[in-house]
């Protein structure tokens, strides 16, 4: 089963768990979504780093979901460096209804419409 990590801000929180929905439903393929699991920003940089990080090296790709504030978030930043640090794909999936901008590292990358069948194919890639 391929693991995929999912980026996003809190706000587009719905978006998420609409993807992990569709990989429980078989709608992504073979696929299981992670990320964080909870809430660690309490114990500083450090702890969200040692949080996230074993998530982003098992994961075979990430997904960000870019909707109107991704780029102002610095976890997001990380964890699309880290993802093309260990050279695994990146996608990135606009939130529907927004027009806010990729974060600099995700710009330029293949944009996956938010539909199962379209982020199955770039899955599958």
């Amino acid at each position: 089963m391929k693991q995929v990590f999912v980026s996003y801000v809190y706000e587009d929180k719905a978006h998420r768990d609409t993807l992990e929905q569709w990989a429980r439903d078989g709608r992504l393929g073979n696929v299981q979504v992670t990320g964080e699991s909870k809430d660690v920003r309490q114990g500083g940089a450090g702890a969200i780093r040692g949080h996230i990080s074993p998530s982003l090296q098992g994961a075979s790709a990430l997904l960000v979901l870019v909707g109107s504030d991704t780029h102002n978030h610095d976890w997001v930043q990380y964890e699309v460096a880290h993802v093309q640090s260990a050279r695994k794909p990146v996608f990135v999936v606009r939130v529907p209804g927004t027009t806010g901008a990729a974060p600099p590292s995700a710009r330029g990358l293949q944009q996956v419409t938010f539909e199962p069948s379209a982020i199955r194919r770039a899955l599958e890639t």
